[in-house]
C-alpha cells in the first residue's frame, strides 16, 4: 500500500512501463483520462507500449476495438472494467503483472467495493479464504502478479480491500520514514476467527494522525450567518479578482445543484456599485466561470476541466470530484462556501493550491453554530485564523445615505444593498427561482451524508 504524494504516479509509471503490463483502476473516469494523456507523452518514443482506457460515458464499441488490437498499460474504472472482463471475450489479460488500485479509499467510498472484489474474482487475484470458497479463484500460476493500493488515507475499508487482495503487504511511506512491512496476511482456517484475523491485521496498520500541510498555503476561515453567505461569497470573489486579476480560483459545493445554481448566478448577475447611476449594469465577476461536478456528461467535463486548466484568469464552481487527483496549475485560492464534512476532505480541497512551492490561500466559510468544527480541524493539526471579511466589505462603495460602517456583517450596508439586488434577480427569472429550490434542498440533504460526532457541529 502506498500513501498519495505528489509526484508518486509519475515515477511508478516509469519504473514499470518498460518491464510490465499494468492495469490502473481508478474511481474517476476525468482522473482517468489525465493520466492516460500523461502516459501518452511518457510513452510516445516507445512505440510498441500501448496505453488505453475504457471507462463509463464510451462506447462499448470504441473500447471494445481497442481491447481486440492489444493494450499493454489499461486505465479504467471498476463499473466498465467489469462489464469488460464480464463481455468482451477480446478482452485478453493473461499477461497482466501488475494491478494498482489509485485513491482506494475513495473507490470504496463511492461504493465500488463489489465491483473490486469481483474484478479480483475474474482476474484471479483474489486472495484465498477470504469470503466464500467458491468465489476464490486464485490460481497457482506461473504469473507473478503484483497489485498496489495507493491511498491518501488509511481506514477499516482500505484495510479490508488489502487483507482481500493483498499477499504479505508492505507499507511504503513518502515522508523519508523508513519502511517496515506491515503484517502479512495469513489464511484464515478453523482456527481463527475472521474477527480475530482483522484484529491483527488492523493492528499492524498505522492510524492517520496529524495532517500535513504546505507551510506556504494561508488557512482562514470566516463567520457567516446563513442569510448573508451568497452575498458575502460574491463580495470575497470580486474582492479577490480585483486584488489580483490574474489568478485562478476553485470554489467547493457539496451538492451538484448548489454548483449549477451558482454557475448561472455568477454568469448572469449584474450589478453596479451605484445604483443611482441609470444604465450603469456589468457583470459582476469579470472572470470566466467553468463548472464542473458528477452529473456532467462526461465530455462536458473533460473540456470544462481543459479550459480552466489553460486560463490564466477563471474560476471553477466545483463538487469533491475535484478534490482528489485532479491538477489544476496556478491556482492560487480555494474557497470552501460548505463545509466538506472530515478533515480528510478538508485536506484534499485545500490542496489543489500552494503546489510546487508556489504560495496559496484557502478560505472555509462557517455559520456561528459549525463554529466547533475548528476544534475537529486542530485535533488533526490544523489551524486556521479568521479572514477579516467586515474589512474587504468596508472596501467597496455604499451609497451616500450608508456611508457608516457596521460592526456586524448581516446589517453592513453592503451585503444588505447586494442582498436586495441579488433576490430581485432571482425573483425575476423563473428558472433562477428552481434552480435556486433545487440548490437549497440539496443542500439541506446533504447534511444526512455527515457522521454522528459532525452532525451535531454541522
Amino acid at each position: 500500500m502506498l500513501q498519495r504524494a505528489r509526484g508518486r504516479l509519475l515515477r511508478i509509471w516509469l519504473r514499470l512501463f518498460i518491464t510490465c503490463r499494468v492495469m490502473k483502476i481508478g474511481f474517476s473516469a476525468l482522473m482517468e483520462h489525465l493520466v492516460y494523456e500523461i502516459l501518452q507523452k511518457l510513452l510516445h518514443r516507445f512505440h510498441w507500449i500501448v496505453p488505453g482506457y475504457i471507462m463509463g460515458g464510451e462506447k462499448r464499441s470504441k473500447e471494445k476495438s481497442r481491447l481486440r488490437k492489444g493494450i499493454s498499460i489499461l486505465i479504467a474504472t471498476p463499473g466498465r472494467l467489469l462489464d469488460h472482463l464480464k463481455n468482451t471475450t477480446a478482452f485478453l489479460y493473461s499477461n497482466l503483472r501488475w494491478i494498482i488500485f489509485d485513491e482506494a479509499d475513495r473507490i470504496l467510498e463511492l461504493g465500488f467495493g463489489k465491483d473490486i472484489e469481483e474484478i479480483l474474482d475474474l482476474l484471479g487475484s483474489r486472495k484465498k479464504g477470504h469470503g466464500d470458497q467458491e468465489n476464490t479463484v486464485l490460481t497457482h500460476s506461473k504469473i507473478q502478479r503484483q497489485n498496489l493500493l495507493l491511498s491518501a488515507t488509511l481506514n477499516e475499508k482500505v484495510n479490508h480491500l488489502a487483507k482481500m487482495s493483498l499477499d504479505n503487504p508492505v507499507m511504503i511511506g513518502l515522508d523519508g520514514k523508513k519502511m517496515e512491512p506491515i503484517s502479512t496476511i495469513k489464511r484464515l482456517d478453523s482456527s481463527e476467527s475472521d474477527e480475530d484475523s482483522e484484529d491483527k491485521y488492523s493492528s499492524k496498520v498505522p492510524t492517520v494522525g496529524d495532517y500535513k500541510v504546505p507551510i506556504q498555503l494561508i488557512q482562514r476561515y470566516m463567520k457567516v450567518p446563513c442569510g448573508s453567505r451568497l452575498p458575502v461569497l460574491l463580495s470575497i470573489l470580486k474582492h479577490l479578482f480585483e486584488r489580483e486579476p490574474s489568478q485562478k480560483v476553485v470554489l467547493f459545493f457539496s451538492t451538484c445543484d448548489a454548483v449549477d445554481f451558482h454557475y448561472s448566478l455568477l454568469s448572469e448577475f449584474q450589478f453596479s456599485s451605484y445604483p443611482q447611476t441609470e444604465g450603469v449594469r456589468q457583470v459582476f465577476l469579470g472572470c470566466k466561470t467553468f463548472r464542473l461536478h458528477g452529473n456532467m456528461q462526461q465530455e462536458d467535463r473533460r473540456t470544462s476541466f481543459q479550459a480552466f486548466k489553460t486560463e490564466k484568469s477563471a474560476l471553477l464552481l466545483s463538487t469533491d470530484v475535484s478534490a482528489r487527483g485532479l491538477d489544476f496549475p496556478k491556482v492560487r485560492c480555494i474557497i470552501q462556501y460548505d463545509s466538506p464534512g472530515e478533515a480528510t476532505e478538508y485536506v484534499h480541497r485545500v490542496g489543489r493550491t500552494a503546489r510546487l512551492g508556489e504560495r496559496g490561500e484557502s478560505l472555509l466559510f462557517l455559520q456561528p453554530v459549525e463554529i466547533d468544527y475548528l476544534q475537529d480541524l486542530e485535533k488533526h493539526g490544523v489551524s486556521l485564523t479568521e479572514y477579516p471579511v467586515l474589512k474587504v466589505l468596508d472596501s467597496f462603495p455604499l451609497q451616500k445615505n450608508h456611508t457608516k460602517k457596521s460592526v456586524f456583517l448581516e446589517s453592513h450596508p453592503w451585503v444588505l444593498c447586494l442582498q436586495k439586488a441579488l433576490e430581485a434577480f432571482i425573483m425575476s427569472k423563473p428558472e433562477m427561482d428552481e434552480h435556486a429550490r433545487k440548490a437549497f434542498c440539496s443542500w439541506v440533504r446533504a447534511y444526512t451524508a455527515h457522521r454522528g460526532e459532525l452532525k451535531r457541529i454541522l
